[in-house]
């Protein structure tokens, strides 16, 4: 039966109750874009930012070797830290651009490429500050070559772990050899963000070879990562990080934070992802986040708490750390 006048009643109780629905839904959002951006606040500047990528090993395989068990003691590391994604090169892709790109393969070059998506390159680039990629066994600057010294699926150096090298909107001569590196460093012009990428050998991903596995790739970074926090300086991040696992764990693995910035010591159980990690690099580099790292909310309770203090050569706030 129909009530024309209650009808008429009910109207306006009805756009009402739509109004203060999609002011409910409004402040929602808004409480979660705040509540992002005060945790990128709580992330600290940094001055410089290396990242270490090692290949295809469980949290629980490499947590207790000698070099990294010593790292985790003295740094910050995560236990709820997964990969995103297999193989190699779309996860690679998720830690340069905050997301795969629609790429599941190796398949040299990656299909769709060059991409011209936003990446820490690029972000770098327009920024006004410096990146380079140090790549173990790369034969030349800038090179596309899908490998050197051995096959593209196993070479000492692959492409399929030089995401970079995928991208159109970036310079392609800040991919170096690993030599530079230290050259960089000695001239004191390391970067402000930094990807190491040690060869298939010394990052254990040719681990069925003789001198490539889990022990001689922790002994790599006992002799190569001390120099590099040391290079970082007080105000500098190291991140150790492994691309995924061994594809029968999950995609669980380990990451440390080293740095004067970190909490000695520091566990987190927060679950975080790669794209968490970049959401991170991006907020401690003052960079615009990007891909799906942009709706993370990067890592903010591994950091030694701030105390205000004076003002900062770059016109912000300083804070000073206990």
């Amino acid at each position: 039966m129909y009530f024309p006048n209650r009808t008429r009643a009910l109207a306006p109780r009805c756009t009402r109750w739509r109004t203060r629905l999609a002011v409910i839904a409004t402040a929602a959002i808004l409480v979660a874009a705040t509540s992002v951006a005060a945790r990128a606040a709580a992330v600290p500047l940094h001055d410089h930012v290396i990242v270490v990528v090692m290949e295809n090993k469980s949290y629980d395989q490499v947590r207790t070797q000698p070099f990294t068990a010593s790292l985790i003691a003295t740094g910050a590391s995560f236990t709820q830290y997964y990969g995103v994604t297999h193989p190699s090169q779309p996860s690679y892709l998720a830690l340069w651009a905050g997301d795969v790109l629609g790429l599941t393969t190796n398949t040299c070059p990656a299909p769709g490429s060059p991409y011209m998506a936003e990446n820490l390159g690029h972000a770098c680039e327009v920024a006004g500050i410096g990146w380079r990629a140090y790549s173990e066994n790369l034969g030349t600057a800038g090179s596309p070559a899908c490998s050197f010294d051995g096959s593209a699926s196993s070479g000492l150096y692959t492409r399929k772990h030089a995401p970079w090298t995928n991208f159109g909107n970036v310079s392609q001569l800040n991919g170096r050899p690993f030599s530079d590196f230290a050259a960089d460093v000695a001239a004191g012009q390391l970067p402000a963000l930094a990807f190491v990428v040690p060869n298939n050998c010394h990052n254990s991903h040719n681990s069925s070879t003789v001198g490539c596995g889990i022990p001689d790739a922790d002994g790599w970074l006992a002799a190569n990562l001390p120099a590099m926090i040391t290079a970082a300086g007080s105000r500098g991040l190291v991140i150790l990080t492994w691309d995924e696992d061994d594809s029968a764990n999950a995609n669980h693995v380990l990451t440390v934070f080293s740095g004067g910035l970190v909490q000695p010591g520091a566990v987190s159980n927060r679950l975080v992802t790669h794209y968490t990690l970049v959401r991170t690099i991006c907020a401690a580099l003052g960079l615009p986040s990007f891909g799906q790292s942009a709706t993370e909310a990067p890592i903010d309770d591994v950091w030694i708490q701030p105390t205000a203090g004076a003002g900062r050569s770059w016109g912000a706030l300083k804070t000073h750390y206990r």
